[in-house]
């Protein structure tokens, strides 16, 4: 049996990727992970009625009294804010239960193209809904039936409580009236330089 030896300058490169690697030097850190939070404001204020971890009733069928996209001026901030902007897909719906309390958890794909240019690379999300979050009413009515829709969602990384991230969000309507108010006020900022 022949033993083949590694040519030197291979294991040299391996060498030296490995160095790097453990340094520090390698891959960007993920948008996610602790030491990315640098320069996210916390979740307070204006910030929760913004991204308050809801849903339009509207966009889940429930008829409310709402105001038209272009005029209003939470869905403009929204899009000029957000991380994320683009039509959204539930993929997952999942319930953890302890003991009387529940969150629900909405696994969300990020659709091509988006409604914005992103922030953050990332295509997949996690949502959580808390008992005290706005969107928990729905998320209990609807459950499974959640999966599979489509929203117009707007999602922003703020730093938590315990110094990590965590995304809130907003999901309105994917209605071509959002979708053109979205594009509308991206548009306009644009123009104005903002």
């Amino acid at each position: 049996m022949t033993r083949r030896r590694l040519p030197s300058i291979f294991v040299l490169g391996l060498l030296a990727a490995s160095a790097l690697s453990a340094a520090g030097c390698g891959p960007e850190q993920d948008a996610q992970s602790p030491e990315s939070v640098q320069g996210l404001p916390p979740w307070l204020g204006h910030d929760q009625t913004v991204f308050d971890d809801g849903i339009d009733p509207e966009a889940v069928g429930l008829s409310m009294e709402a105001r038209p996209p272009k005029g209003d001026p939470l869905l403009r901030e929204r899009a000029l804010t957000a991380d994320v902007v683009a039509r959204v897909k539930v993929t997952t719906v999942t319930v953890e239960s302890v003991g009387d309390d529940s969150t629900v958890h909405l696994g969300i794909l990020v659709g091509d193209p988006p409604l914005r240019t992103p922030k953050i690379p990332e295509q997949r999300f996690e949502l959580l809904i808390r008992p005290s979050g706005r969107a928990f009413g729905i998320a209990k009515a609807f459950d499974a039936r959640l999966q599979g829709l489509i929203f117009v969602g707007f999602l922003k990384r703020f730093v938590g409580a315990g110094g990590e991230p965590e995304i809130h969000w907003h999901l309105s309507a994917d209605t071509p009236e959002v979708v053109a108010a979205v594009k509308d006020a991206v548009a306009l900022a644009e123009l104005s330089g903002l």
